[in-house]
Parts: structure tokens; C-alpha cells; sequence
């Protein structure tokens, strides 16, 4: 079952397909209950009814979830930034890089949509099921599409890695969910909205665990360096980031400092034997984007 009105509600405050397309709680643990007996996975339900959670790890959350959530996690995003930016040539230039990286992900048959928000600050953001947003101040510090496209390679990790369904997993607001969130959050949205404003807070206001970021620090430069482009450029990158943050205090609230992620970096170059050199493409980043935004 999909959540209809919120696919509407992401489509109006895209203002077009294209911008995308280029776009222990116990009623919920009643419900999987319920739902894994309808299955006729009945040691399922028992592990359900007994402990609120699979025997032995997490319960999945189903692609079809992962799309819903997605979503609203992405209508939360946008109203925060300001919209999306309204440049439709750079939105598909900025998809057409974005989805030839993805092609080299581990979760490549996923469909990827990459957006532009129209917020000064230097972000990227990255929503279950390949919603992926960069702001209009990352871009003006990006210098070339090898830079952009390990920034679009490190959110695709945190999508590959289920980052935030991991985050959502481990919430005590829904401990025991297992395909049944779909049916539980038709049932009581509201309690969907606090599961989604959870997310959105540690994605938005609190960051992800270190340990996240650095992880897709590793892929997203092993994901550019795939395509072709080189992967010492997101190294020029985070350089150019550590002297423009500064000791900014509200930037580290949500990263992690620039010496580990370029020690992390480095070190995953090394162990995939991946070296230097490959496709910069200022010029061709500096016409698409046409200069500060």
C-alpha cells in the first residue's frame, strides 16, 4: 500500500516531475503480529509477540516502506531549504552526473533523483530510496564535476547503507515494525509523522553517527573513482571545506573533523588500489553551472 497523498504533496513542492525525475510502540507491534500470522510466518509472529523484534537482529523495512518514507523524509527536507531551486538545466546536469555514479553502487537498480535546494549554506542531504539533495552553497564550493561527483557518491552511500533506516529501525517509536509499517502508518499517520520528525531531526539538526559519514566518505570516493573521475579531487574537496568551516561549531555538530575523513579517504584509496588521476571536467562544471549560484 503507498501513502498516495504524501507522492501528491513531494510532486506539488517540486512544482514538476522533471526537478526529480532528471526526482517498542505496542500497536505497531500489534500490527506486525498480525501481519506475519496473515503470512503464515508463524515463528515470526511469535518472536513479535514475545520480544517486540526479530530473534537475533532488526526486522526489515520493505522497499515499498523505504519508498514512503523516503518521501516524507524529502518533503521535510525541501520545506526546510528554502525549495528547489528553479535552474532546470542544472538539475539534470547535476542528475546526469549524480545517476552515472549511482550506476556503480551496490544498490545500482534503485532509482536515484538528485535535487538542487536554494539554500546559501554548504550541504547535501540524502533520503531513503535515492532522494538526494545538494544545496546551491555546496555547489558554489564545488570547483569541478570529479568534486561533485564524490559529494554525490558520499550521499548514494548513505542510501546504499540505509543510514536512516537504520536510524529508524533502531527508534523506540517503532521497535517490532516489520513490513507492516505500511499498513500501521495508514492506520495512524500521525504516529508515522513522529517516526518521519524523528528522522528528520537526527538527519537535519543532529547528524548521523560518525561512523556513517565516514563510511560513505569511503564509498562515495570508490563510487566517482568507478566512473572515471579522479578520485584525488574529493581530497582537494575536503581540504578547501576544513579552510572554508573553519572551527565553525555548528558544521562539526553533524561531521566529522576533516583530518579523520581524509585519513579515511586515503586509506580506502589504498586498500582498493585505487590511484590518483582520471577526469576532472572543470570546464565543463563551470558551464553548467555558469559560475556562483
Amino acid at each position: 500500500m503507498r501513502n498516495n497523498g504524501t507522492s501528491a504533496g513531494l510532486l506539488a513542492a517540486l512544482g514538476c516531475v522533471a526537478l526529480f525525475s532528471l526526482s517498542g510502540c505496542p500497536e505497531i507491534q500489534r500490527v506486525a503480529e498480525q501481519a506475519a500470522r496473515q503470512s503464515g510466518d508463524e515463528r515470526l509472529a511469535r518472536a513479535i509477540h514475545g520480544t517486540g523484534q526479530v530473534i537475533g537482529g532488526l526486522l526489515p523495512i520493505g522497499p515499498e516502506e523505504e519508498e514512503n518514507i523516503g518521501q516524507a523524509i524529502a518533503l521535510q527536507v525541501i520545506a526546510r531549504y528554502g525549495g528547489v531551486y528553479g535552474n532546470l538545466d542544472l538539475t539534470r546536469y547535476v542528475n546526469l552526473v549524480g545517476k552515472g555514479v549511482a550506476l556503480t553502487c551496490d544498490r545500482a537498480n534503485m532509482e536515484y533523483r538528485f535535487a538542487v535546494l536554494n539554500h546559501d549554506s554548504i550541504n547535501a542531504f540524502a533520503a531513503p530510496s535515492g532522494y538526494i539533495f545538494v544545496t546551491r552553497g555546496l555547489l558554489n564550493a564545488v570547483q569541478n564535476e570529479a568534486e561533485l561527483a564524490a559529494v554525490l557518491g558520499h550521499e548514494i552511500g548513505h542510501v546504499t547503507q540505509k543510514h536512516i533506516l537504520d536510524v529508524i529501525q533502531r527508534s523506540k517509536q517503532i521497535s517490532g515494525v516489520a513490513e507492516a509499517g505500511l499498513a500501521y502508518a495508514s492506520r495512524n499517520p500521525d504516529a508515522f509523522k513522529n517516526v518521519i520528525d524523528g528522522a528528520v531531526k537526527k538527519l537535519l539538526d543532529e547528524g548521523l553517527d560518525q561512523g556513517k559519514e565516514l563510511e560513505s566518505d569511503r564509498l562515495g570516493v570508490v563510487f566517482a573513482s568507478r566512473v572515471g573521475y579522479d578520485p584525488s579531487a574529493y581530497l582537494t574537496f575536503l581540504n578547501r571545506l576544513r579552510q572554508i568551516k573553519g572551527d565553525d561549531r555548528a558544521f562539526f555538530k553533524t561531521h566529522p573533523n576533516f583530518s579523520n575523513r581524509i585519513n579515511v579517504v586515503q586509506n580506502a584509496l589504498r586498500v582498493q588500489g585505487v590511484r590518483p588521476g582520471g577526469a576532472l571536467l572543470a570546464d565543463r562544471f563551470s558551464q553548467r553551472s555558469s559560475g556562483k549560484l
